[in-house]
């Protein structure tokens, strides 16, 4: 699960999307980014450094530049994971009928805030 957080949370950024989004149509440098999306390299190295740890994008050394790629079972777990969320079994996988917050158990049958179970017993 924390590797599809971190997938989601690195896509959130427009910057990001836009990065992938050349990415996906060709094999690109740092420089090259820099120069399409009018940015600065630093900037690109950050954003880039992002899409990397959440293994989105993966880089092929040739010559003097690193050449940057999608990593295709990063989304191919993405999406998995969203058409599950429409399917029964995310409940299973999910287990949201119960939550434990500092060892308080939830089950989530509440109808507002104010006639929570969790905080009835604080």
């Amino acid at each position: 699960m924390n590797d599809l957080a971190r997938v989601f949370k690195a896509l959130s950024d427009e910057t990001r999307l836009n990065i992938l989004v050349l990415v996906s149509t060709r094999n690109i440098c740092q420089k090259g980014i820099s120069k399409y999306l009018g940015i600065s390299d630093s900037a690109v190295s950050q954003h880039i450094k992002v899409l990397k740890e959440a293994n989105i994008i993966t880089g092929c050394k040739e010559g003097y530049y690193v050449l940057y790629q999608i990593n295709e079972n990063a989304f191919e777990k993405c999406v998995g994971f969203i058409n599950s969320v429409n399917s029964q079994t995310s409940q299973e996988l999910l287990d949201i009928r119960r939550i434990t917050a500092n060892n308080i158990s939830c089950n989530l049958g509440c109808k507002s805030i104010k006639k929570c179970c969790r905080r009835r017993e604080k």
